[in-house]
Order: structure tokens, then sequence, then C-alpha cells
């Protein structure tokens, strides 16, 4: 009867925890459809603020105030929402967790227009916390409200990678004075210890999307064999490693497309610990910066309110915003 009974309990054990699970699933469910909507406003109205913006430079071209678009800088297409959401709006995070939650909950609330169990998944990840994507001009009303309630709050643009300046880092020397870098793209800087602020090192997984074309051979009764020739779409996924060094003007990236013989004798035999060996030397040449090594434990990571391939580009930024003003760690 003691293991009958046992038995019962386990049962009854488990059976609450798949109704709490299914609780949790239901409430996350509900959150990503409630995310979906100021998502879709802001998308919008930034459509309606790139229309606009093409009605006045036609104008303002026809009457002669301007002079034409320069060769290469094409101006938005209609139809190109999501690229314009990309370059006009901004994330607004909060550095730190609020001390106390429950102080914090009905003034972010009514901060950021949210319910209160909203507030809560926003709160939920990593630091810096992200709370909202707004406009540029909102987001940094936002971000001076939450500072005048006391929240350490920072906030970055949404624009692509290339317009951040990020290089790609073929290889590299460490000099005395300042770290030389030749990008794969043969971009040359020279920048000095001091002005670099934050090293990031990780990996991540991208995922890659090929065209392929197949040949199929059918059989068709009193037809003989014939060939098919299919398009199909295949994903393949890679893990790097990396690190990322972040300063003023300067966003690097080594990865495993570097060469490393810029580390002299500390030259190792694999990636894994050459990028290893690489944010040791420059911690020991630049000890202000702040490190970071989050990313190791997660490939994976997904911001709210950003693309996953975005996810980990867009969190330095914010954590290099959070660490040029002072507010990390």
């Amino acid at each position: 009867m003691s293991e009958t009974r046992a038995l019962r309990e386990k049962l009854e054990e488990i059976q609450v925890e798949l109704r709490r699970t299914k609780e949790h699933l239901e409430k996350l469910r509900a959150h990503q459809a409630r995310e979906r909507e100021p998502l879709a406003r802001e998308l919008e109205a930034a459509r309606r603020e790139v229309a606009e913006l093409r009605i006045r430079l036609q104008k303002a071209e026809s009457a002669g105030s301007l002079p034409p678009p320069a060769t290469g800088i094409a101006l938005p297409e209609p139809g190109s929402g999501e690229r314009s959401l990309e370059a006009t709006t901004a994330l607004v995070a909060l550095a730190r967790h609020p001390a106390s939650e429950e102080a914090a909950m009905p003034v972010l609330s009514r901060l950021l227009k949210l319910a209160p169990v909203d507030v809560r998944f926003r709160l939920a990840p990593m630091s810096p916390k992200v709370v909202a994507r707004l406009p540029i001009a909102r987001a940094a009303e936002l971000r001076a409200a939450l500072r005048a309630e006391g929240f350490l709050a920072v906030s970055c643009p949404v624009g692509p990678r290339a317009a951040a300046g990020w290089v790609r880092v073929r290889q590299f020397g460490l000099e005395e004075q300042h770290l030389s870098v030749e990008g794969i793209l043969g971009e040359r800087l020279r920048v000095r210890y001091p002005e670099l602020r934050l090293v990031m090192r990780g990996r991540r997984i991208s995922t890659q999307e090929e065209t392929e074309h197949v040949v199929e051979s059918h059989h068709h009764a009193g037809m003989g064999h014939h060939r098919v020739h299919r398009v199909v779409e295949v994903r393949q996924e890679q893990v790097e490693n990396f690190v990322w060094v972040l300063g003023k003007g300067t966003r690097l990236a080594f990865t495993q497309s570097t060469h490393f013989n810029g580390l002299g004798d500390e030259l190792a035999s694999s990636v894994f610990e050459n990028l290893q060996r690489l944010a040791n030397a420059l911690a020991r040449r630049a000890p202000h910066v702040a490190k970071d090594e989050r990313f190791l434990q997660m490939p994976r990571f997904t911001l709210p309110l950003v693309d996953q391939d975005r996810s980990q580009e867009l969190l330095a930024e914010l954590l290099f915003q959070a660490v040029e003003e002072g507010l990390w760690p």
C-alpha cells in the first residue's frame, strides 16, 4: 500500500506541474500576441513617415532647393516598410533590474503603457532589459522619462549593421599604444586602447538559406522515365566563436576568419583559445574595459522586439551605451 500511495502522490505532483506549465505557455502565447500589435502600429507609423518624407523631398527637388541625391544612395522604395522601421526606430532598455520590482511595476506600467504582466515579461531577460521599441524621437522621450523616475535607462537605434560601422577583422597588431586592424574589405584602423569600452566574447548560431537545384527521376506507366527539376530551399546552421570590441566610433568583430599572428608568442593552435588570449591581451592593455562572456552560453540569444539574428549585436550596443554612461557594471 505504501508503494501505491507513493506512486499516486508522484502522479499528482506531475499533474500539478503539467497544469502550471500549461498555464505558463498560455500566458506566453497571450504575451506574444500583445507584442505583435505595437510592432504593427510602429511599422505603419514608419511607413507613413517615409511617405511624408518622400513627398517633402519631391517638392523640395521640384522647387530646386535641394541637390539631386548622391550617386549610389537610394531613397526608400514603396513597400520597404520593414527596412524603414529599422532605420527609424530605437530600443529603450534598463541597464539594471529595478532595486524593487514591486515598487517599479506601477511606474513602468504607466510609462510603457503596458499591463503589469507584460512589464514583467520585459524585465525577465538578462540586462540590459529591453522595455520598448519606438520611433527615435519617442524613444528619446521615453528614455528621459524613465531617467526622471530614477531608472537607469539607455537607448540605441536599430539600424543596418553596415551603417553601425562594424569591421570584420582579417588581421591585427597589438601595438604599445594602440590596436591596429585590417578588415576583410581592406579597411585599416588604429584604435588607442583608452578609447576601448567593451570586450564581448561569445558564440553565435547563424542560419543560411541556400537554393539548390534537385533532379528527380520519375517513372510513369507507358511513358518510361523522365526527369523533373525542382528548386528547394536548404537551411544550414553554423556556429561561430567571436570577440567583439566596442569603443568610441569603433566596432570590431574578431572571428574564425581572423588571422591571429598578431598574438605573437601567445599564438595557440585553436581559434577558441586564440580568441580567449586576444580578450585577455586587450584586458591587460586596457584594464578599464568592461568584459562580458554571457554569449558563450547563449549562442541562440533572443532579445525582445528584435529579430533573433540581430539580438546579440543590439544587446552589445545597449551594453556599450550603459558602459559609456557609467551605468555598467
